[in-house]
């Protein structure tokens, strides 16, 4: 499943003063270029899996276009047909992710998530291909309380674009949407969900005081530092049924 993101790399391991050979697994970075409408917009770097969805999410999340027509992948390139395109001035995040800035929409859901469907997204997000290379982030997204689908990636931005692509081109209703992410929620992450109309965000790592405004102004559940039996939510609590 994951053999085009990962591969072999000799290595001489050093514990407890003793040092040995190692063969191991590491994560393969790729660069991916993406298309709007024919134009060249972007390179990325990614891993090569799941680009359709990549192209897709990217351009809702980054709230660029508000309808994908059709997705065309040939090799390490993407190429998006879209329309009801918007001039977003967006600039890279502090892990290189593209940060689109921050979005005037208000997500509309009627959705609620209790603390079991919470625990049971955190521990969707132990996917083995971590556990293997500690080097990709993951995002599960979620309808209607059950898990759709699950996106790896070197970067924590392109799991949640692949997710919010998933969910674009099999038609589900964002409202009625939830996604758990490994990486951290500052805004230029929060936003994607914002965009892409997604009411709640499990993470298991941290948020910043930007993400948690956004959140709030956004009306945005926002569920962070998830672990075992304990989760702290930074905005949008009237969602989570105790």
């Amino acid at each position: 499943m994951y053999d085009k993101m990962i591969s072999k790399a000799c290595g001489l391991k050093y514990r407890n003063g003793n040092t040995e050979e190692i063969e191991d697994t590491v994560v393969i970075e790729e660069k991916i270029k993406l298309y709007l409408n024919g134009e060249f917009f972007i390179e990325m770097v990614a891993s090569d899996d799941f680009l359709a969805e990549l192209g897709a999410g990217f351009f809702i999340a980054s709230g660029i276009a508000e309808k994908i027509l059709s997705v065309k992948v040939e090799g390490l390139s993407v190429f998006v047909e879209a329309e009801r395109i918007k001039k977003v001035e967006g600039a890279l995040e502090s892990a290189g992710g593209f940060d689109p800035g921050v979005s005037n929409k208000i997500v509309s859901s009627q959705q609620t998530i209790t603390p079991e469907i919470i625990f049971k997204m955190r521990s969707d997000l132990d996917a083995d291909v971590w556990n293997e290379t500690g080097g990709l982030h993951c995002t599960v997204l979620y309808s209607r309380g059950k898990k759709a689908a699950m996106f790896s990636d070197i970067g924590r931005h392109n799991t949640v674009d692949k997710a919010i692509g998933f969910m674009v081109l099999n038609n589900l209703n964002p409202a009625e949407c939830a996604i758990g992410c490994t990486g951290r929620q500052p805004s230029g992450m929060v936003v994607k969900a914002v965009n892409a109309g997604i009411p709640i965000i499990v993470s298991r790592a941290a948020s910043t005081t930007a993400g948690i405004k956004l959140a709030e102004k956004s009306n945005v559940t926002l569920i962070c530092f998830t672990r075992e039996g304990r989760f702290t939510i930074y905005a949008g609590a009237q969602r989570v049924i105790f």
